[in-house]
């Protein structure tokens, strides 16, 4: 649910920044020449694909899968942009984003926790 409000905040400062409507009471003038609009996905909360290509389990993993979450939710599928990262990227492009900060999960860079 945090990444669809990501989301559209992002749509709506877009839209704002690209001289549309300002739904929020501003628009790309307002902002310095130079501001960079972007956007930043964190791994566990966007990744999903908690057991492809060699992913070993994080302690994030194991934090949820013993059921510490209040709901009892876990990352495991996520925002699943490790199958959606295309469309994301054009959804990217399409909105003129300007900047996106993205991390992977270390358990994916580094299954065995070491000997790089």
């Amino acid at each position: 649910m945090a990444f669809f409000s990501l989301l559209l905040l992002l749509l709506l400062l877009l839209a704002a920044a690209h001289g549309a409507a300002p739904a929020l009471g501003f628009t790309r003038s307002d902002f310095p020449p130079d501001f960079v609009f972007g956007a930043a996905t964190s791994a566990y909360q966007y990744e999903g694909a908690v057991a492809e290509d060699g992913r070993s389990p994080s302690i994030w993993d194991t934090f949820t899968h013993v059921g510490k979450m209040p709901d009892k939710s876990t990352g495991d599928i996520a925002s699943d942009g490790y199958h959606k990262y295309k469309d994301d990227v054009k959804l990217m492009a399409d909105t003129n984003l300007e900047a996106y900060r993205f991390s992977i999960s270390w358990s994916r860079l580094v299954p065995k926790g070491g000997g790089l």
